[in-house]
């Protein structure tokens, strides 16, 4: 900065002081033309505009000194007589013909033009005898040191507005000076105390710099009284508006604003407002580049994201808060604030998790990828997807501004959001939380990722549509011993308890998990076990089978570490149903097989968590896993008595749930509980829910075909629709025995 004043003042010239001379700087206009006929040129006069209606002469020389800024218009001229040119009027040769074309001229007195003329005499050019065709763009070219020292010191945040260097450029209509005239004009009363006053006394860098910013403001003023006051009083009407032409004046970059983006109504801060120009006045349109703070999946960090909003051409007035981005200030007075609030809440509570690293919670609404699937279920919402998972096709992933540093507690301390509106990364690994303002919590988006644990899929989810998990609903008893039920109870709490359990094993990180091994035939509640478990310890449960680990070696060693790593990072309670691939014995000529069973036996050595596997061969086992269960617990049939409880379970479970909707008549009630024939019947467990399912879909039908049928009535499942089921099941058992019968056993088949 010294600098550029010791150069300005430097060519200020003798016999006056360098700060005096700066003090009677004024503006310099320029007009740069282009001219049809002839050689490009520039014509500067100082203090006074051009009138670009008519040509003129102007008779004052140029100061030789930098003015404090430039006005620079660009011009399409044409000279009132065409020149001639290699013997063609009016037209003008390439520059492959330059030099032959002036050879021509030099031996041709008198075709040389006056601005030939004058160039070879060395005159300076001007607008005289000009037929302006075309006004083009004016620019401000900013040269006083002191004047830019003024502007930097006031204009915080302007991304599209170059502001380093001796010199700046701001085109018309000076957005960024307009957004910050308010301040300018503080800037220049602060400066009218401290400033010298006596014209006597030297000058000093105050003075000059009040002087310069007067130049400049008395320079806008005009501007902003044709340009701007309009605007302003659209904006301050009962329902604001705006032109298409002012939307510039609207979003002044910094400003917390509305936009929506794959129909959700974001928190957001302008970045930079574009307009792309057409010939055609309505394929115009302006692109706001706005930014709000995003979650990379990839990172447990937030950033900012860029998203480019367009607003395409609009004749006349349209009200501010029907366009796709507006400031909030507007929403704010029309509902006192209140979406304000709610967004700095959901934004706290994305934080919450983003703090936390992950959360296990409900989730009641549709997923955030194109498809939009509705879910309903639990979820672990999570702050960094493993690298080599992938989400479904949405619009949640933006670009990134990866040129920002992130943001660390002592930053935060000291820039305020709100007031410099310079945006930054934030890693939660490096700052608090509390750290954090209700403008971050604004900005915050909605959409984060989560594990839907019912789908086993990544998919983007909305913060608004997540609940915390309730407490544990009423989940029947399953099919096991009291004193079993109570091992697995103490083993469970155990390991999903924050303190600290001793480990038995000497190596650190090994053999701190429990592994339960449940066998038993089909539908007798091995997994039912498993998933009452995790409900009464509030715990997320990871289901898995074979189909969700692949079916070569390769590909289930890598699905098993990923699996194991996020149950122990969620403290998740997991889940191999129908493990046989792992449990069997090894065979020597079946190498592929037992490289997979040796990494699932290291992999489970060293898991910390509570690891289920169900199997229906508990003969078939390889004696080095055996070594590696805690527990082993096996399920019995049901028997007539058991079947009795699961089907009175699901009665129950219809009452409570459907009262008004759908009920079993005390007929059909006493008839799958007492029912002779009912009770032989051998179903499992899983049989018993399908058969009532079963029913209640029979009766919802039956209702549906009556003519006479009312929505609001209630539905009835009786006798009848349970029969029907009974009966159907007892012919599909029957033939599958007979099948039986005829057909030899066969070995269950390796994988």
């Amino acid at each position: 900065m010294a600098d550029n004043k010791n150069n300005q003042t430097d060519s200020a010239g003798s016999g006056e002081t360098d700060l005096r001379k700066q003090m009677e700087a004024m503006i310099r206009y320029k007009v740069e033309c282009e001219d049809q006929y002839g050689p490009n040129f520039d014509v500067k006069q100082d203090g006074t505009p051009f009138d670009l209606q008519v040509s003129q002469d102007p008779s004052a020389m140029v100061d030789v000194r930098e003015p404090v800024f430039e006005i620079i218009t660009a011009l399409d001229v044409a000279s009132n007589r065409p020149k001639f040119y290699g013997g063609l009027w009016g037209e003008k040769f390439g520059d492959e013909n330059i030099e032959s074309w002036a050879a021509q001229a030099a031996k041709a007195p008198g075709l040389l033009s006056d601005d030939e003329e004058k160039e070879k005499k060395k005159e300076p050019a001007t607008l005289e005898n000009k037929r302006i065709l075309k006004i083009g763009e004016t620019r401000m070219v900013l040269h006083s040191a002191w004047l830019l020292e003024a502007i930097r010191e006031v204009v915080q945040f302007y991304p599209s507005q170059n502001l380093t260097g001796d010199t700046v450029t701001v085109h018309e209509p000076y957005c960024a000076l307009v957004h910050y005239i308010t301040e300018l004009r503080d800037l220049k009363n602060r400066l009218a105390l401290d400033r010298v006053t006596d014209p006597d006394q030297e000058p000093d860098d105050l003075s000059v710099k009040y002087e310069h910013l007067r130049i400049l403001l008395e320079f806008l003023d005009p501007h902003v009284e044709r340009l701007v006051l309009p605007a302003r009083r659209r904006l301050k009407r009962d329902e604001p508006t705006t032109t298409f032409e002012d939307l510039w004046y609207l979003l002044r970059p910094g400003t917390l604003s509305y936009c929506t983006h794959d129909d959700e109504v974001l928190g957001c801060a302008v970045e930079s407002v574009e307009l792309e120009k057409s010939d055609n006045k309505e394929d115009q349109k302006w692109t706001v580049k706005v930014w709000f703070l995003g979650h990379r999946w990839k990172t447990a960090r937030m950033r900012r994201a860029l998203l480019d909003i367009e607003v395409p051409y609009f004749e006349g007035e349209k009200e501010v808060m029907k366009l796709p981005v507006y400031p909030r200030e507007y929403f704010d007075k029309q509902d006192g604030g209140e979406r304000r609030a709610k967004f700095q809440k959901r934004g706290a509570k994305a934080c919450d998790i983003s703090w936390k690293g992950h959360s296990y919670l409900s989730y009641n609404g549709k997923f955030m990828d194109k498809a939009k699937q509705y879910y309903e279920g639990p979820i672990v919402a999570e702050t960094a997807i493993p690298r080599r998972e992938k989400v479904p096709e949405n619009l949640w992933e933006f670009s990134w501004d990866n040129y920002l540093d992130y943001a660390t507690e002592k930053s935060l301390k000291k820039d305020k959001l709100a007031k410099h509106m310079q945006p930054v990364g934030i890693d939660p690994a490096a700052v608090t939380q509390d750290m954090l303002s209700d403008d971050h919590f604004f900005l915050v988006s909605p959409v984060m990722l989560a594990f839907a644990l019912n789908h086993k899929t990544w998919m983007p989810v909305h913060v608004d549509k997540m609940r915390a998990m309730g407490p544990p609903a009423y989940v029947p008893d399953a099919n096991i011993g009291a004193d079993n039920l109570r091992i697995i109870r103490a083993l469970s709490h155990r390991q999903v308890s924050t303190k600290q359990s001793w480990s038995a094993d000497f190596i650190k990180n090994k053999g701190e998990g429990v592994v339960v091994l449940l066998h038993g035939p089909p539908g007798v509640g091995k997994t039912y076990t498993v998933e009452k478990t995790a409900i009464s310890t509030r715990r997320p449960l990871l289901s898995l089978t074979i189909g969700d680990l692949g079916r070569n070696e390769e590909k289930i060693e890598k699905e098993l570490a990923m699996w194991f790593d996020l149950a122990h990072r969620w403290r998740a309670i997991l889940l191999i149903d129908e493990a046989d691939i792992f449990l069997e014995r090894r065979r020597a000529s079946d190498l592929a097989r037992n490289g997979v069973v040796a990494a699932f036996l290291r992999k489970m050595e060293y898991f910390g968590g509570i690891l289920f596997l169900t199997t229906n061969r508990v003969e078939h086992i390889d004696e080095a896993f055996m070594s590696r269960v805690h527990v082993v617990i096996g399920f019995d049939k049901l028997d007539r008595e058991r079947r009795r409880v699961i089907w009175q379970s699901f009665v129950d479970k219809l009452k409570r749930e459907m009262k008004g909707k759908l009920r079993v008549s005390d007929e059909a009630e006493r008839f799958v509980l007492d029912d002779e024939e009912m009770g032989e019947v051998d179903w499992n467990g899983r049989e018993i829910r399908n058969a009532f399912q079963t029913a209640i879909s029979l009766a919802e039908f039956e209702a549906l075909e009556d003519p006479e049928h009312d929505d609001e009535a209630e539905t009835v499942v009786g006798v009848e629709h349970f029969r029907q089921v009974m009966e159907m099941s007892k012919t599909f058992k029957s033939h599958v025995e007979t099948m039986k019968e005829k057909s030899s056993d066969s070995e269950w088949s390796d994988f």
